[in-house]
């Protein structure tokens, strides 16, 4: 029973978040379709859940934050010189069904949902609670050759836990997804999920759940530009944190901040009150539906020990723990699930302070022609001693 009515709030929510009539259309030179849509008939408020949230327009605290007087052409569609009006928000116009990172539903397990997703990241957990937490990543255009695969750079606030199916998180990043965006360009992105990612959540504003309130940044849209290797490097400054007043989780982004929205603290179980984890970092997913060892890459396609400039990074990380200040992080643990194939590497400097370098090339086309020869050989073999 508990699991039907589970079942039919997710088709409330996703059937329900149809928009209103777009007050403008922008179409971006990437073949994007941008609809600018009233903020109070956004998908967010066909959440049940939501029935009578009031729009927060504003933070009522804003930790180590600025706003922006302008955002620079950052996102391909703003290289149109068009603008959402005010009162309005851009969302990307999409015909995907689903919104779900792990599009398998009712996992019993941490094993179940990660199975084909690798990671090489950094994180704080289960030494207090935590209310935010803000860092830098630099953007790449890593090769994912599968349309069901992806490789993402992110930051992750989480509560609960796979065992008791109620693990919920809040999430940002830029990501390579092909089967979902249709291309390989890198995507601004927001996720969440409040029962271990099996009937809640998605990605943006397309079932009800995270609050747009800005005019100038569409979640999934292609940023414009990436990071060279042995030159230029692009970074995006992602800032989360837990409002006290209205305890709704907040989005920043940019070094002088520009407000995105906001997860309201009432679509939650764990994190309507805290954080007990922090992660940043990669992870790619790689079903290897084919056979053929695609290629997925992370970070730049480099392994963490390149270092600037060559390889993906996370700086400037600051986290509000007991005190719920925003502060420089001070320790902080790192894992690679496949070392093989993605790295991590501490490193501490006066620009970046205590940060790390990630990536990797995954599965190189080398070692998966080694392997169709081997399958090939070992048939051969069968044969020959079958039939003598």
């Amino acid at each position: 029973m508990i699991l039907l009515m589970m079942t039919l709030l997710h088709l409330l929510i996703t059937v329900g978040a149809s928009v209103s009539t777009p007050a403008l259309t922008i179409k971006s030179p990437d073949g994007d379709v941008i609809d600018c849509i009233d903020i109070y008939k956004q998908p967010a408020f066909s959440n049940p859940l939501l029935k009578s949230h009031e729009l927060q327009e504003f933070p009522t605290e804003m930790p180590n934050l600025e706003i922006a007087a302008d955002t620079p052409n950052w996102q391909v569609w703003h290289t149109t010189g068009q603008k959402c009006p005010p009162r309005t928000i851009p969302i990307r116009r999409t015909s995907n069904i689903s919104h779900s990172k792990y599009p398998k539903p009712f996992y019993k397990s941490v094993a179940d949902v990660t199975r084909g997703h690798m990671y090489a990241i950094g994180y704080i957990q289960n030494r207090g609670p935590i209310y935010g937490t803000r860092a830098t990543l630099n953007v790449w255009e890593p090769l994912v050759e599968a349309a069901d695969d992806f490789s993402l750079s992110q930051v992750w606030l989480a509560s609960g836990s796979f065992a008791n199916g109620d693990v919920n998180t809040v999430e940002a990043g830029w990501q390579i997804c092909p089967g979902r965006y249709h291309d390989h360009q890198p995507r601004f992105f927001t996720f969440w999920t409040r029962d271990a990612y099996n009937n809640t959540g998605c990605y943006g504003t397309y079932c009800g759940g995270f609050v747009q309130t800005s005019s100038t940044i569409a979640l999934e849209a292609a940023i414009t530009r990436t990071s060279t290797s042995g030159g230029p490097q692009f970074d995006i400054t992602i800032q989360i944190w837990k409002d006290q007043s209205s305890g709704n989780w907040w989005l920043g982004l940019g070094r002088n901040m520009e407000l995105v929205g906001y997860w309201p603290a009432a679509i939650f179980t764990g994190l309507a009150d805290q954080a007990q984890a922090v992660e940043w970092g990669g992870e790619v997913l790689s079903k290897n539906s084919t056979g053929a060892n695609t290629i997925v890459r992370m970070g730049s396609g480099e392994f963490a020990e390149k270092g600037f400039r060559k390889a993906a990074y996370v700086c400037d990380i600051l986290v509000a723990e007991n005190n719920q200040t925003l502060v420089p992080v001070q320790d902080f643990d790192v894992q690679a699930k496949l070392p093989k194939y993605y790295s991590i590497k501490r490193s501490q400097t006066k620009a970046c302070g205590k940060h790390f370098y990630f990536g990797g090339p995954g599965h190189t086309r080398s070692g998966a022609v080694r392997g169709t020869l081997a399958r090939a050989l070992l048939l051969l073999y069968l044969a020959f001693f079958l039939c003598v």
